[in-house]
């Protein structure tokens, strides 16, 4: 069974979401953190206010990280310039080598400490830059 492959020009469309919506959502979290360290002098009527505009930022960002993530497998599942069964082993190989490397990080990082709290979003980001770079690597190596 084949995977059907987007054409090559959604590689442009996936990137050009992936970075836009990264941005945003990086953003959103740096003026949530202002606001966090802003908050300490409100009294305790008002920390109820900001409490759900934190947690609304908290979704917003929650949704741009999402997107962000869609951008990039938009631009994986896009096809290369020249498609043909060498480009399908190396997409095959890198994603074997990326899912052993994730799996030996995350065994790693759960071992090293157990105060660590990662997020579903941190993994898969992981991943997915991980089958980037090794795409990538063995593109250039075996070309």
């Amino acid at each position: 069974m084949k995977l059907q492959i987007l054409p090559n020009r959604f590689k442009k469309i996936g990137l050009i979401m992936f970075i836009v919506f990264s941005a945003l959502a990086s953003k959103d979290d740096i003026v949530s953190g202002w606001n966090d360290g802003s908050n300490r002098a409100i009294p305790e009527t008002a920390k109820l206010d900001s409490l759900v505009h934190v947690s609304n930022s908290t979704a917003t960002q929650h949704y741009l990280s999402v997107i962000s993530i869609i951008g990039i497998i938009i631009y994986l599942m896009s096809k290369e310039k020249i498609e043909d069964d060498y480009i399908n082993k190396l997409r095959l190989e890198s994603y074997q080598i990326t899912a052993l490397i994730s799996l030996f990080a995350a065994l790693l990082l759960f071992v090293l400490s157990s105060h660590l709290k990662f997020y579903l979003d941190d993994f898969i980001t992981m991943f997915l830059f991980i089958y980037l770079i090794t795409f990538f690597i063995k593109k250039r190596i075996d070309l």
